[in-house]
């Protein structure tokens, strides 16, 4: 009967030792994933942050690349409106022949004669009209004139300024000059366009002519 006794009380002590085991370990289990879910969060707050860290940083460079871009084609812009010739130069249609315009004779009338219209806004200082001579033809295609002047007619601002012309062939055969703001002369050649025979102007400026002033 005591043996019986004595092996139950070691059973019970048995069973409680083996459970406060088996509650140990769920209590390390417990800290375990308390733990790795800690980490988690962590790993994750710090990728959004360096994530965000990135999207800042790229958004910074696209801005200062756009900044400066924008700022370069500003500059383009205004040395482009800087380079603008003061005066318009085009074919004097009947709208113009027939409104508030001067007109200015200077070479000798014939059939083949055209009218060009000179407009400009502002005030217009030595202003000159050029008849053209070509010297020379570099084998860049630069084409040297000796530029006469033929006349100085005075150009009223918004009020054209009406001369016959009579165009010989593609070579450029009259031009004219004027003073600048700064005081530069400037020189330029009229053509006619081969495409749509529009009248245009090109500046002296040894890309494609250069005037010999006589």
């Amino acid at each position: 009967m005591k043996n019986l006794t004595a092996f139950m009380a070691l059973a019970a002590v048995m069973a409680l030792l083996t459970a406060c085991g088996n509650s140990g370990e769920t209590s390390v289990d417990s800290d375990t994933t308390e733990q790795t879910k800690e980490e988690t969060v962590f790993s994750y707050e710090t990728q959004v942050t360096e994530s965000a860290s990135e999207i800042s940083v790229t958004s910074e460079v696209i801005s200062e690349m756009s900044e400066t871009t924008l700022s370069e084609e500003q500059t383009s812009v205004s040395e482009a409106a800087e380079n603008e010739p003061q005066i318009r130069v085009e074919w004097a249609d009947e709208t113009v022949l027939t409104a508030d315009h001067d007109e200015y004779d200077i070479f000798e009338l014939s059939e083949e004669q055209a009218k060009v219209a000179f407009t400009s806004d502002t005030p217009v200082n030595g202003f000159v009209i050029l008849e053209l001579t070509l010297t020379d033809c570099s084998d860049e295609g630069v084409m040297t004139f000796i530029a006469y002047p033929a006349a100085s007619p005075d150009i009223t601002p918004e009020k054209p300024l009406v001369i016959g012309f009579t165009f010989m062939g593609d070579i450029p055969g009259y031009g004219f000059q004027y003073e600048d703001a700064d005081g530069n002369i400037r020189r330029f050649a009229m053509e006619i366009s081969g495409e749509d025979g529009s009248l245009l102007i090109r500046e002296a400026s040894g890309e494609y002519y250069d005037f010999v002033l006589e």
